[in-house]
């Protein structure tokens, strides 16, 4: 049987880039090569498509850049390549690919870009389309979505970059609908940075300025105060979830598996991932965070579509818990993009 061959594209130029690379030399240290002729195409930091023909131990300690038998390579949008282009003696040859695994996360890696490329070489993907990840990458469109489907998100309110002129009335605005303290963070770019809890105006105004630095909208939600949970979602028809895992010491890893609920409460969430996923009409995989506040409500959080996929990141330690080890979930990964393909191409 022929080999299967596999593109997987790492890197990029968001806040998220080490986490990718992580991702990245995870999935192709556990790849049989047997199965899978690979091809690692790595995007840096300024922007560039990169074939690596080198040690994966070079892409997870961010050294791969500087290999020196790094080649241009190009993912041509045109369905009659159906593969990418690498430069070779100062000409480009064409390299068939079956197969796109993308582990690019942040801007154009979750946000529809990646996947509009993809869509228009006709080639298969890992993950998400384009809708779901452009809903679930912007924070305000997935609340917008999720609120007027009747699932419950944290009350918010949203600021435009085109009310940058009259920002004290937006903040007269959102002290009408929220009471202190909130929490303040872009609606597109990763939670961590220019991100942050305002107890006052002071604080509140500070905080929406350096959100407007990464971002044009800022979403300004409730902050909630209770216990945090993730679910993960695979699947196409129909998509079913993990076991609810519990966040520990605020780290975005270590989870208790299964989470100290009762079954019916877990259930509920279980059902409330499922249902999030159908609403902004996800595929493949999503990571769903939940909250249990301390007055009792179930609110969704956020749905990450393409989240990291290290053999010890959250995702993975969910769907193992399930059953599905880490080589076997990479290959029903690749197995559903190809199936997914053959309904859409």
């Amino acid at each position: 049987m022929a080999k299967l061959k596999l593109l997987v594209l790492f890197g990029g130029s968001s806040n998220e880039y080490n986490a990718s690379l992580a991702s990245a030399a995870a999935i192709l240290r556990t790849l049989k090569s047997e199965q899978y002729e690979i091809v690692p195409v790595g995007i840096n930091k300024k922007g560039r498509w990169l074939y690596f023909p080198g040690n994966y131990d070079e892409i997870a300690s961010g050294k791969w850049i500087e290999n020196p038998d790094c080649a241009s390579a190009i993912l041509s949008p045109d369905p009659a390549h159906r593969g990418i282009l690498i430069l070779e003696d100062g000409s480009y040859a064409l390299k068939r690919i079956d197969v796109i695994f993308s582990v690019l996360q942040g801007q154009f890696g979750e946000d529809g870009a990646i996947q509009g490329l993809c869509e228009m070489s006709h080639i298969p993907y890992v993950g998400n389309g384009i809708f779901s990840s452009a809903a679930c990458r912007s924070k305000a469109m997935t609340h917008s979505l999720l609120s007027s489907a009747g699932i419950s998100v944290a009350n918010w309110v949203s600021v435009s970059q085109q009310n940058l002129s009259r920002l004290e009335h937006e903040y007269d605005r959102i002290e009408s609908q929220l009471d202190y303290p909130v929490y303040v963070k872009p609606s597109e770019s990763d939670q961590s940075i220019a991100s942050g809890i305002a107890n006052n105006r002071e604080e509140l105004s500070q905080l929406v300025k350096r959100a407007f630095t990464q971002d044009g909208t800022v979403l300004v939600e409730e902050y909630v105060q209770g216990r945090e949970f993730r679910i993960g979602v695979f699947g196409y028809d129909p998509p079913f979830a993990s076991f609810v895992g519990e966040v520990l010491n605020d780290s975005e890893n270590e989870m208790a598996i299964p989470a100290d609920l009762d079954d019916q409460t877990a259930n509920i969430m279980r059902d409330l991932a499922i249902s999030a996923f159908s609403i902004l009409k996800c595929s493949s995989l999503a990571l769903v965070d939940i909250y249990y506040t301390n007055r009792g409500d179930i609110l969704l959080g956020e749905v990450n579509t393409m989240p990291e996929l290290s053999d010890q990141a959250a995702y993975p330690k969910l769907m193992a818990d399930l059953g599905m080890r880490y080589p076997y979930l990479l290959d029903k990964l690749i197995e559903q993009a190809i199936e997914h393909a053959d309904r859409s191409f």
